[in-house]
This record gives structure tokens, C-alpha cells and sequence, in this order.
């Protein structure tokens, strides 16, 4: 019989869960509008996609500097020396992800890119956080993980205009590197999940320090690749702020706070709302058709992350 002190634990353990999945919901439903952020500043002017990367997280990087500064009152680039190995790797996870992805883009279609990226992460994730985390791959979590992942793909098929010749070396190749960003992804997601619990550094300058790291790296393989251009017009400076500031350093913030509620398979299965977010913001802002298969991967996203907010610890 579980006495009335555990059973207060247990309602507290509960509604921090809870409210972690609430912020997870919250950060992905930001990052589905990078999306269309990103098709919108191509209409204004196309621009490299090293160029975006790099200024998105130019943005970035100074203001996850500023808010560290006044949240602790100390200097952001003061951390302890054991720590800065997991901050580095997680800029590198952070800059990998960008340009794995911007990659495979030209080399097979954007469908396949998003779908081999996003659904193979939670699988990585889930994996991966037996060893680290210790975490149970519980019927719920198995339940949760099989219904984002076939939402996903409904998505795919919903939004899919060609099937695409998947023999091709360029094709493949593509698939490859998209696998590359899935993996980069969850290289963010468990070394974010690490960072809340093996360093002193807050959530601000974690995300500050790794952004920095990453622009940093973005920015030599742009000069080095000969993608970077800053001679944009004035609208696509606003695009890409507003990429920086919003998508990327208010919803990293959030994420983080997240991760220290949630568990790292939670936090990589919520974020799949993020492609049935992106799908409905690119029908009410670009005209793009929803099919009955993108309404029904919509649904079944939103009731996986039902089920992961109700499930037992």
C-alpha cells in the first residue's frame, strides 16, 4: 500500500513529467515554422543553405550569450575546463546537423530528407538511452514511438509529389547523409541530456557555449565551401533573425528546461509534432495542399504525445 509521503512523490513526479512534456510540445511547435521561415526567405532571395545555417545560429549565439549573462551574472565563457569537452561536442552535433542536412537536400528530395532525419532520431534516441540513461523502453513508450514514427510517414506520403528514382548513386548518397542528421539529432538530444545532469553550467549558457561552437564551424565550412553570402536583402536579414532568435535560441531554451523533466526518448518522440506543424503552417501560409494521409499523421502525432503524457513513470 503506498503510503500518503510517496503518494505526494508520486503526484509531483507526475506533473513535472507532465510539464515537461507541455515545454517539449511548446519548442516543437516553435520549430516547425523553420520550415517555412526557410521557404519564405528563399522567395525573398535564394541563399545558401551554409549561409542560413551559419547566420541562423550567428543570431543565436549573442543572444543565448545575453541571457546567460543576466540569468547567472557571470561571464557565459567561464565554465569548468571538464565540462567544455561536452559543450564542444555538443556544437559539433549542433553544426553536423545542419550541414549533413543541407547536404542531402540537393541531393535527393526534401520529403525524404526530413522523414530519414526525424524518424530516425527517436529510434536512435531510444536506443541509446538503455545504456546512458537507464531508461525502460516501456509498452507505452513502444505504443508512443510506433505511432510518431507511422504519423511521420503518413506526413510523407501526404506531402510526397514524386516518388523519385531511389536507385540513383545521388539519391542514395542523399538517404545517407539525412541518416546523418538523425544521428546528429540524437547526438544533441543525449548530449542536452547529459548536460542537465553532469555540469553546473545553467541551460542558457550550455546552449550558448555549443551554439557558439557550431556558428563557428558553420562559418569555416561556408568560407571554405565558398556559400557564404551576406550581401541579402533586408527582408532575408529579418528571415534569418528571426530563424536565430525564436527557433533557435527560445526554443533551445525551452527544450533544455524540458530535458530536466523528461525523459530523452519523451523529448525525441514530442518533437516529431514538429513535421505536422510545419505541414499545417505550409498550407495556411503557402497555398500547399493538405491530403486526408497528412490530417491522419497529424492525429496520430498529437496522440502519442497523449500517450506520453498520461503514461506511469
Amino acid at each position: 500500500m503506498i503510503g500518503s509521503e510517496e503518494l505526494i512523490l508520486t503526484k509531483q513526479q507526475e506533473k513535472k513529467r507532465s510539464g515537461g512534456i507541455v515545454l517539449l510540445v511548446m519548442a516543437a511547435g516553435i520549430w516547425g515554422t523553420v520550415g517555412v521561415s526557410s521557404a519564405l526567405l528563399n522567395r525573398i532571395e535564394s541563399t545558401p543553405a551554409l549561409t542560413i545555417g551559419f547566420l541562423r545560429l550567428a543570431f543565436s549565439a549573442p543572444f543565448l550569450l545575453g541571457v546567460a549573462f543576466f540569468t547567472t551574472r557571470r561571464n557565459p565563457f567561464k565554465a569548468r575546463l571538464r565540462d567544455l569537452p561536452l559543450f564542444a561536442a555538443l556544437g559539433i552535433a549542433m553544426a553536423s546537423y545542419q550541414l549533413f542536412y543541407f547536404m542531402a537536400i540537393p541531393l535527393s528530395s526534401v520529403t525524404l530528407v526530413v522523414v530519414v532525419a526525424l524518424c530516425s532520431a527517436p529510434v536512435i534516441v531510444a536506443l541509446l538511452s538503455i545504456p546512458i540513461f537507464k531508461e525502460k523502453l516501456t509498452g507505452s513508450v513502444i505504443l508512443a514511438l510506433g505511432l510518431a514514427l507511422a504519423g511521420t510517414g503518413l506526413l510523407t506520403l501526404g506531402g510526397s509529389s514524386n516518388s523519385g528514382d531511389f536507385l540513383k548513386p545521388e539519391y542514395l548518397l542523399g538517404a545517407l547523409l539525412a541518416l546523418g542528421a538523425g544521428l546528429s539529432y540524437s547526438s544533441i538530444t543525449i548530449l542536452s541530456k547529459l548536460a542537465t545532469r553532469h555540469t553546473k553550467s545553467g541551460n542558457s549558457q550550455t546552449m550558448a557555449l555549443s551554439f557558439t561552437f557550431a556558428a563557428i564551424l558553420l562559418l569555416g565550412g561556408a568560407l571554405l565551401t565558398g556559400n557564404l553570402k551576406l550581401n541579402l536583402a533586408p527582408g532575408v536579414w529579418m528571415m534569418a533573425a528571426y530563424l536565430g532568435l525564436i527557433p533557435t535560441g527560445v526554443a533551445y531554451i525551452i527544450f533544455m528546461q524540458a530535458l530536466r523533466r523528461a525523459t530523452a526518448t519523451a523529448a525525441s518522440i514530442v518533437t516529431l509534432l514538429e513535421p505536422g506543424v510545419a505541414a499545417f503552417l505550409a498550407w495556411l501560409l503557402l497555398g500547399e495542399s493538405v491530403s486526408l494521409l497528412t490530417l491522419a499523421g497529424t492525429i496520430m502525432l498529437v496522440v502519442s504525445v497523449w500517450i506520453l503524457s498520461i503514461r506511469k513513470s
